[in-house]
This record gives structure tokens, sequence and C-alpha cells, in this order.
């Protein structure tokens, strides 16, 4: 029997498993996981909370690791290699659900220039959306183009900044602290990292116009970091059923192939059928623009934004901060707009092509 244990707010886990007679699951929150409670156990599900280095694993029986998150800061890949630990992530797999998230912060924008700092599986899907609605983006990615500090500027200096960067303090092209100052007139959208913007520096120099998604020191961020932002939501941007999904069956299709054992249950797409003609307002949809008022039907950042700072003035310090974090993040689980399967007489192929293009599903009639 292979024990595994897996971080309890992934969610399926209990139709993933329930028909295995190999794998024995044991779930617990992030802050239970472990050297202790990892001890006697073989393989790990976990989320960013989970710091993947030699004071969790070293002793255990630990030999595969699958983190279902896009970012690797968390993981000492050096010490997991030394002890040939098996680990992998789900990157991508949120890529459509950040998508959205940025969709939805650009309406509070009139401008249609956009610097995209990062261009891996987020900024290239983004581009290839913006480029589709006619605005024009200036990318900023020395791991995929020449390293050049114009090009860097030319990002920096658009109206309209999208930060979809890895994080790093060290290596060839460090992101800590990359943009640190704004022009009061600047929307900055931060989907990737807290570290890579150095939100106190700029709240203090400017009154740029920040939406930010994630935090410096995340669980245990400073309370304060959040309150004069623009919008600021609980790390969800990637946050859909969707996107959890994709992860998951990820982290199963590694498991199979790792333990050489195909008892395990994928997952399987749960579409919500929507008829959009009940409540879609006759001009809702036009061609070449995107359909802010329609995305906001599914996702509402201002709202969450909102709801988040009502809740840090509510959070009265009994429990850890880091614990209320996770529980607000999990109360915002939403679904993604791949989580839709849309009818309608109404719309034309060109808007039904439009819809699809952001990435919901169209019954076909």
């Amino acid at each position: 029997m292979i024990e595994i244990v897996a971080d309890k707010d992934i969610p399926y886990l209990k139709e993933v498993f329930e028909n295995s007679k190999t794998f024995r699951l044991k779930t617990l929150p992030f802050d239970e996981i472990n050297k202790k409670t990892l001890k006697n156990s073989q393989a790990l599900l976990s989320r960013s909370a989970t710091i993947l280095n030699d004071e969790l694993i070293d002793g255990t029986d630990i030999r595969f690791i699958f983190s279902l998150t896009s970012g690797e800061d968390h993981i000492d890949h050096d010490f997991l290699s030394s002890r040939e630990i098996f680990i992998k992530t789900a990157k991508g797999a949120n890529a459509q659900a950040v998508l959205e998230y940025t969709l939805n912060a650009l309406s509070f924008s009139s401008e249609k220039k956009v610097g995209l700092i990062g261009e891996g599986h987020i900024g290239s899907k983004l581009k290839k959306i913006l480029s589709f609605f006619n605005y024009e983006t200036v990318t900023f990615d020395p791991y995929k183009f020449e390293n050049s500090i114009d090009q860097k500027d030319a990002a920096l200096r658009c109206p309209i900044i999208s930060v979809n960067a890895s994080y790093s303090k060290k290596g060839d092209y460090p992101s800590h602290n990359l943009i640190s100052n704004l022009e009061p007139e600047q929307m900055l959208i931060n989907t990737s990292r807290g570290e890579v913007v150095d939100y106190k520096a700029i709240m203090k120099n400017t009154n740029a116009k920040l939406i930010c998604d994630v935090w410096n020191k995340e669980p245990n961020l400073n309370a304060d970091d959040i309150g004069d932002t623009f919008i600021g939501t609980p790390h969800i941007a990637g946050n859909t059923l969707n996107s959890k999904t994709e992860a998951l069956n990820l982290a199963i299709d590694s498991m199979k192939e790792f333990f050489e054992i195909n008892d395990l249950n994928n997952l399987k797409p749960m579409n919500k059928t929507l008829n959009l003609d009940k409540f879609l307002d006759k001009d809702e949809i036009k061609e070449g623009e995107i359909p802010f008022k329609f995305i906001k039907r599914f996702i509402d950042i201002k709202s969450i934004s909102d709801s988040f700072k009502k809740d840090l003035n509510l959070f009265n310090g009994k429990d850890s901060f880091s614990n209320f974090f996770q529980a607000v993040r999990k109360k915002n689980e939403r679904m993604g707009f791949g989580d839709y399967l849309l009818s309608t007489k109404l719309l034309n192929d060109e808007k039904k092509e439009l819809l699809t293009l952001l990435g919901f599903k169209i019954h076909k009639e």
C-alpha cells in the first residue's frame, strides 16, 4: 500500500482515490503537513503554502511530490534532486483562470496598451487575446527574448502593466522588487507573486491604480499591504474549479506514471448549462470589443476585493492570519469560463466564436 498525504483544501480528492486499491489517502490542513505527519508516507500532494525543503522532507519516506501550483519558489529543487525525489508542478493549469481575472481588471482602464511582464503560459495567452481585441502589447521576458533594458523600460512605461513573471531572488534574471515605481496615471495588475512588486514603495510615492491578487510572504502577509490598493484580492486569480480539475489531472497522470499503477480516477469536466437568452442584453457583446459587462457576470474582482477588505476589518486575531487567509481563499473559489456550457439563439456565429475565444463552451443546437 502506498501512503499519500494531501492538502485537504485540494478539491475532488475523494473522487480520485475512492476506488484505489493501491493508495491510502490521508488529508491534512496545510499547517499540519510536517516531517512527523509525512514520516511513513511515500507521496505528497501540496499547494504553495507548503515549503518543500529538507526541513519538511528529510527523514521521511517521501519519493514523489506534486505541488498543485504554477510557481516554484517554495521548492528547494537542489535538495529534492540530491535525494532523487520526484517533483513536479501544475504550471500552466491556471492560465485560463488568470486570464479571466485580468480581463475583468482591464475594465477599470480605457487605455488599450499593455506592458506584459513575462510571456509564459499566462502572458502568451493574454497577448493572443489582447491582440484579437486590438490592444497594443509590449513584452518583457528575458527568458524568451533578448534581455534588453530598453524593452523592459518600454513595457513599464505602458499605461497598463500586467505582471505574469516567475519569482526569483537569484539567477540570471532576478525578479525580486522588479517594479518599484509607477506614474500616477498607470494601472498595474499583479497576479504573479507579491515580491515581484514593491507595493509599499509605489503606494508611498504615487497614487497609481494597483490591482493586486498576490502579496509578500503569503500566507503570513501583512494586512496593511492590502488596504490602500485600488483592488486587493486574496490570491484567487487562478482559483477556479476548472483550473483545479486540470491541475489534479496532471498530478494523477504523474502518479500513474511514477508508481506504474493505473487505479486512480481522472476527473471529467463538470459543466453548468446556462441559457444566455434569459438575461443577455441586446448589445452586450460587440464584435472586436472585450465584453466587460458580460465578463463581470462571471467574475467581479471589485466585489471580491470589497468583501476581502471587509473581512480584514473583522479579523479578531483569535485564529492565525495564515489560516484566516486560506479560509478566505477557499470561500472565493469560483466557476471558470470553461465550467459553463452556454446556449443561445440570439447570438450570431461570430459572437459565439468570440465567447469561445474567451474560454466559454457553446452548446451546439
